[in-house]
């Protein structure tokens, strides 16, 4: 307890530029994960996608949002610099998340497309630059906490908006049933989340000034509150094969990530009572990012002395175990029981893997190095999106004989090679890595 309390205190000065920084990205993660868990299932109901085909596009969305930050953040980074650079990003995202809602009454699927282009590029620069400036407003001391601030209240902003997507997708259903409406209840949400978006983009445009962005605690040279110097040369992050090896070992376990929003949410729909499908937002979006909120300043704060591939081992040792309880069949109880467990895991290993790819960077090249590090990333949302349709189809169709259990253990033994991989390698990387502070 004395060591969390001491690292919330490292934050208490913080600048209010950090503090925009994390408002604005969680306020547009509400957006962004109220939005995806119904992308699939809109894109079928009022766009007319084959259901088969539908988490292809949703994977093809999500992949684009990792290239995007590879190639684009460290641009943006470069010559927006972390002001800038967020509220082009959000902008584009409200434009983005407009076209997308408003498909079904023009432009159809050609319109989603646009759309989600559009949502991509924003997203894909606001989350590197976010990162870059936490790096940017804080000290050394301080970093870590920060941004375990920065996972922790990106989850608080996706855990709230589960309930507030509950009820607008029930409510706007019953009002298309009863004819009194063409807005779906999933596309409902599409429409609330670009006002949330729109709220976070005028928040930190008018919030973020000029003096607020001078005024920090920084690690860049003074006075270079602007965009961010160019980077010294040093060993390319794609020639450094341990480095390589321990991000692409953490692909497997990151696929069960990606079912998150390609199968868990019509899981829950189609193999759960009415009652619980009712609620599945409350389920799918809201326990996983309220865990992670409390759980992960917490871990960060009393596991920070222990060295990052440990907690690697350890975290997606327990994510990728707590899948098998979905092998027994539809029970809410352990579909609750499994999304606390594997949110623990995440919070074990998810912002000191984002922490250690962020101050491996040099000044200037965050959001490079957090663009190679979401490669993996990259590789199990577009890959998965290639086969959860077609398995969910297979084992858990809308309607006929269902066999989930099967489907969860098939997906459990995938997310178990990650820490085998781990463990198999874990001499050779830590080779290559700083030792953990001592005890």
């Amino acid at each position: 307890m004395k060591e969390l309390i001491e690292a919330f205190k490292a934050l208490r000065h913080a600048p209010r530029a950090l503090w925009l920084v994390i408002f604005a990205y969680a306020i547009d993660s509400m957006a962004y994960f109220g939005v995806l868990p119904l992308m699939k299932a809109y894109l079928g109901t009022d766009i007319g996608v084959r259901p088969e085909l539908a988490s292809t596009w949703v994977s093809v969305f999500t992949g684009s949002l990792t290239v995007v930050m590879l190639f684009a953040g460290g641009p943006a980074e470069k010559r927006l610099g972390i002001r800038a650079g967020i509220a082009f990003g959000l902008l584009l995202c409200v434009l983005g998340r407009a076209l997308y809602a408003g498909a079904p009454f023009v432009g159809g699927a050609a319109t989603v497309v646009i759309g989600l282009a559009v949502v991509a590029l924003g997203e894909g620069v606001v989350q590197p630059v976010a990162y870059a400036g936490v790096k940017r407003y804080t000290s050394a001391k301080d970093s870590p906490m920060a941004y375990a601030m920065l996972y922790a209240t990106m989850n608080l902003g996706a855990a709230i908006v589960g309930p507030i997507s509950a009820h607008v997708r029930t409510t706007w259903d019953a009002k298309r049933a009863a004819g009194t409406t063409a807005l779906s209840g999933f596309n409902a949400v599409n429409v609330v989340g670009v006002a949330i978006t729109a709220t976070a983009f005028v928040g930190f445009f008018f919030a973020m000034t000029k003096r607020a962005e001078a005024a920090v605690v920084s690690r860049a040279p003074e006075g270079a509150a602007g965009p961010a110097p160019s980077a010294p040369a040093g060993k390319s992050p794609f020639r450094d094969a341990r480095f390589l090896f321990f991000i692409f070992a953490l692909l497997p376990v990151r696929t069960l990530f990606a079912h998150q929003w390609l199968t868990m949410p019509e899981y829950v729909l189609r193999s759960y009572s009415q009652e619980v499908a009712d609620k599945m937002e409350w389920l799918v979006d809201s326990i996983n990012p309220a865990v992670i909120f409390f759980g992960v300043p917490t871990i960060t704060a009393l596991t920070k002395r222990f060295h990052v591939v440990t907690m690697m081992i350890v975290g997606s040792l327990v994510s990728a175990a707590s899948t098998f309880l979905l092998c027994f069949g539809p029970s809410t109880s352990l579909l609750i029981t499994y999304f606390v467990i594997f949110s623990i895991g995440e919070s074990l290993w998810s912002s000191r893997f984002l922490e250690y790819s962020a101050e491996l960077a040099p000044e200037g090249r965050v959001a490079q190095y957090m663009g190679v590090a979401n490669m993996p990333w990259f590789a199990a949302k577009t890959t998965t999106g290639l086969y959860s349709g077609w398995v969910l189809e297979r084992f858990c169709p809308a309607t006929g004989p269902q066999r989930t259990g099967t489907m969860w253990l098939i997906y459990g033994a995938i997310a178990m090679a990650s820490p085998l991989l781990l463990i198999a390698g874990r001499k050779w990387v830590q080779s290559g890595m700083a030792p953990a502070p001592a005890r």
